[in-house]
């Protein structure tokens, strides 16, 4: 596994520095390189080819970005589910970056102490928290329902995806109309976990623009994540997102998500 650089798609630092240009005080917040950590997902690890070149890639465009003289932040989003919570106590007392990702950052001449470390666990212990919130302000705007109403959306295929019987499920209207599970049960469901993470990121800077670098496999969960965002917390940012595999990217930006205040008008 190698430690070059990819190079920084030249039309998204466009797009960026434009967006820049209307908006002097725009911060870029670049999420890259996304892992886990639990033994059962090995797959999806920072050894990963998709994982790596997700973050060789962020690291790019950052200092594609720094070199324009654009502020911006290079986020890595480390998943610390699936792990014991005295597993994942000691993960983050010793939390160092992987050394594959330490030497992409030599390699761009990056100090290591650039990346912020988020932990999931994290965001989804924020999101039951905002999400009671949040009812609570509207209770109408959300739908409570049970666990086997088929007509439910989940954020990955019922194949995989946990479903508890039973349990009590918080939805709101998805994007194809149909119930959107965030929280069901105890647990919040991976959309409302994105939603909470982007939200808080999204509290330094009211006009923060993300740039989303995630293997290709979480496509539908990054769509329903930054829908809920938008519907749930109101979040005006704009996303653009690339998804890779192991060697090449494309981008989607999902244009059917409009913010809570357009799609009311709609």
């Amino acid at each position: 596994m190698q430690s070059h650089l990819p190079q920084a798609p030249s039309s998204l630092v466009a797009k960026i520095i434009q967006t820049k240009t209307a908006k002097p005080n725009k911060e870029v917040a670049i999420l890259a390189g996304h892992y886990c950590v639990a033994p059962q997902l090995s797959e999806l690890s920072h050894e990963g080819e998709a994982e790596h070149f997700s973050f060789a890639l962020g690291v790019a465009v950052y200092r594609a970005l720094v070199k324009q003289s654009i502020t911006a932040r290079l986020i890595l989003w480390v998943n610390d589910i699936g792990i014991s919570s005295e597993q994942r106590e000691q993960l983050k007392q010793q939390f160092a970056l992987p050394q594959n990702y330490v030497s992409i950052l030599q390699h761009a001449q990056i100090p290591v102490t650039t990346v912020e470390v988020i932990f999931e666990s994290a965001s989804r212990n924020k999101a039951s928290t905002l999400l009671r919130q949040k009812i609570k302000q509207n209770p109408e705007g959300f739908q409570k329902l049970t666990s086997e109403d088929p007509d439910l959306v989940r954020c990955i295929d019922l194949d995989s995806c946990s479903i508890e019987v039973g349990k009590s499920v918080y939805a709101i209207t998805g994007p194809e109309g149909l119930p959107l599970v965030m929280k069901e049960g105890s647990n919040p469901k991976c959309n409302l976990i994105l939603a909470t993470l982007f939200y808080r990121i999204a509290q330094s800077n009211p006009d923060l623009l993300f740039v989303n670098i995630f293997n290709d496999i979480y496509i539908e969960r990054i769509r329903l994540g930054i829908f809920v965002a938008k519907q749930v917390y109101e979040l005006p940012q704009p996303f653009i997102n690339l998804f890779c595999d192991d060697d090449s990217y494309f981008e989607e930006n999902f244009t059917e998500i409009k913010h809570k205040e357009e799609a009311d008008v709609v």
